[in-house]
């Protein structure tokens, strides 16, 4: 039994002499002007030529880290002998997920097998054109303070520190991370031919004033503009036919965005946390939002937006916390609203749901406490949840259609409203009293045979208001002194 656990026990040291020989495959390290340690073997004793390779712990495990932008040195000392650096080791960088440029001097004739793989922003930015060259390697190409990827030059990778820049017109993709975090970078111009904007491309460029996106790309990448422009940055969409990735724009700081006529998804959380942002048109084009897509605007500078006809579910948190949120249409194409779509809207106070609605999840309108007039087109009442309408106005006068207030009144929590209607038309009471005949017609208010009275028109709360232009909701008109009557106006 003794024999056996010493023969197990030098079996372990031989394993571990072996695996820390094999880790340790350099013969001196070196650190360069830049900061970074670099470890090096000697390949040619004779003509003093090394390879250079990173930390030499494989794959993900690494604890050496370098510089975003790393510099190879042509040449270093050692032992009092200068050696010219004439080869890149195999796996020399890989899984170095750090690194975000390679230069590479122009001494190096050999590139080892997966030196750079694995790391998915690298470039390489050098001259070397030796052989053999490894496989899994990048090979870039430098013109103008911009790197590519290919030699046609249409896939832009990355930038170096640059305030402006105009992308050259053979360019069709603007590359994962491009231009992240180049704080230094205001303005950018984006040729027509340009088909995509890669991941990240823009996240975090805090400087720039703006940006036109041309009429032919068809991605805007997942979080490519993420925590971008100043306060005062325009967005200007050029009619592009594009889909806009998850959370492109999130945590953005633009004022204005002009999607164009053409957009055709705008995908999770497109629009989240964009805490300057202001009002919202959403084309046509679209048939596809996504979940939380404007969802965290808890500076409430987002007062209005506008959905397009095409949709058929406001989805999962959509504009949750949107606090500042005073106008928002539900297309008629809608049939299911999601679980908190409209949670913390607290600012609305008039909406109007759909004919073809049938579904309202938990905590849809969750703490939408300001909104005093609730219209529902739908004939049978939408199935709702117990707290899909949690916190809301128990008082607030919910529309209904001709007939179907005792289908609501009795429908389980649509029966929490206490102020229910049914609109027929011709005003909420739907007859003539005292020969005078009140009734709207186009977002006013028609009062017949009234003649020589004053007639005075209040909202809801009580406040008087001009007839003109009303939004949808419940008004109550006074003629002379004789007679009140609520009306309802459908805009």
């Amino acid at each position: 039994m003794k024999q056996t656990k010493t023969l197990f026990a030098l079996i372990a040291v031989l394993t571990l002499t072996t695996a820390t020989q094999a880790q340790a495959s350099y013969d001196f390290q070196s650190v360069t002007p830049q900061g970074d340690t670099l470890l090096y073997t000697i390949v040619d004793s004779t003509a003093h030529h090394v390879s250079v390779r990173g930390d030499a712990w494989s794959y993900n495990t690494h604890y050496i880290h370098y510089n975003a932008d790393l510099v190879l040195p042509d040449s270093v000392e050692h032992g009092g002998v200068r050696y010219a650096v004439t080869e890149v080791a195999e796996e020399a960088f890989q899984s170095h997920l750090e690194i975000e440029t390679i230069t590479v001097p122009d001494g190096v004739t050999v590139i080892g097998d997966k030196a750079f793989s694995l790391v998915p922003n690298v470039i390489y930015h050098g001259t070397a054109t030796g052989s053999p060259w490894g496989a899994n390697t990048i090979n870039g190409y430098e013109e103008d303070s911009l790197f590519y990827l290919d030699s046609s030059k249409t896939h832009l990778t990355a930038s170096r520190h640059i305030t402006s820049v105009v992308v050259p017109a053979t360019v069709r993709v603007i590359g994962t991370r491009a231009f992240y975090y180049k704080s230094s970078l205001t303005s950018i111009t984006l040729p027509e031919g340009l088909d995509t904007i890669g991941k990240q491309a823009f996240g975090v460029c805090e400087a720039l004033e703006g940006i036109t996106i041309p009429s032919t790309v068809k991605q805007i990448g997942e979080r490519a503009f993420y925590s971008a422009f100043r306060p005062t940055a325009t967005i200007i969409i050029n009619d592009a036919a594009a889909t806009i990735g998850n959370g492109a724009f999130y945590y953005s700081n633009m004022k204005k965005i002009d999607l164009g006529s053409r957009i055709t998804r705008i995908e999770n959380g497109a629009f989240s946390t964009c805490d300057n942002l202001d009002s919202i048109i959403v084309p046509n084009s679209v048939q596809y939002i996504g979940r939380m897509a404007f969802c965290y605007n808890y500076s409430g500078s987002i007062k209005k937006i506008h959905l397009p006809d095409g949709i058929d579910t406001i989805r999962y948190q959509t504009f949750f916390g949107c606090t500042g949120l005073e106008e928002v249409n539900v297309p008629s194409t809608v049939v299911y609203i999601d679980s908190g779509a409209f949670h913390e809207c607290w600012e609305l106070m008039k909406l109007t749901l759909p004919a073809g609605l049938t579904h309202i999840a938990d905590y849809a309108f969750f703490q939408c406490r300001n909104i005093d007039t609730l219209v529902s087109l739908a004939p049978v009442p939408p199935v709702a949840f117990a707290n899909t309408f949690t916190q809301m106005n128990s008082n607030l006068v919910l529309i209904v259609p001709c007939h179907s207030d005792s289908l609501y009144a009795a429908a389980p929590y649509w029966s929490q409203f206490h102020n229910i209607h049914a609109d027929c038309g011709a005003g909420i009471d739907g007859v003539e009293e005292d020969g005078v005949s009140i009734y709207s017609v186009g977002g006013h208010i028609v009062v017949e045979g009234a003649e020589g009275e004053a007639v005075r028109i209040f909202d809801i709360t009580g406040r008087s208001i001009r007839n003109e232009a009303l939004h949808t909701g419940v008004y109550i008109v006074k003629v002379g002194d004789r007679l009140a009557r609520k009306v309802f106006v459908m805009k």
